[in-house]
């Protein structure tokens, strides 16, 4: 399991076109938010419910990551405020630092952003 804040997200298609499709992930890094993937799996339509929200409350401009993530898993994204902690189950970490197969666990809410570190 691994602890993540939320810089991100990407629209849906098909039966998820009016909700969220991914979350895009970062974790603290000593020049601040390192992007370690996205996560599509794992919602069900309460939590997609919950989560939408939430994350237009944060909406902002720009990306909060410290580096762009690449554009081709970026398209169409909406930019939050990494505020929101979740939690993700993963197969292992990749040679370039991303989370390999993430599946969203849920909302962290007794967890602060200041928390959130890298798991090995």
């Amino acid at each position: 399991m691994q602890e993540v804040l939320i810089g991100g997200w990407q629209p849906g298609k098909g039966r998820r076109a009016d909700t969220i499709g991914a979350l895009l992930l970062g974790i603290p890094g000593p020049r601040g938010l390192d992007y370690v993937g996205k996560v599509g799996t794992g919602f069900n339509r309460e939590i997609l419910e919950d989560l939408l929200p939430r994350l237009r409350t944060l909406e902002r401009e720009t990306s909060p990551f410290a580096e762009d993530p690449p554009a081709r898993e970026t398209k169409d994204a909406h930019w939050v405020t990494p505020e929101l902690v979740g939690e993700v189950a993963f197969t292992e970490w990749t040679r370039d630092g991303r989370l390999r197969h993430p599946t969203w666990r849920g909302l962290r809410l007794d967890t602060s952003p200041a928390e959130v570190v890298r798991e090995s």
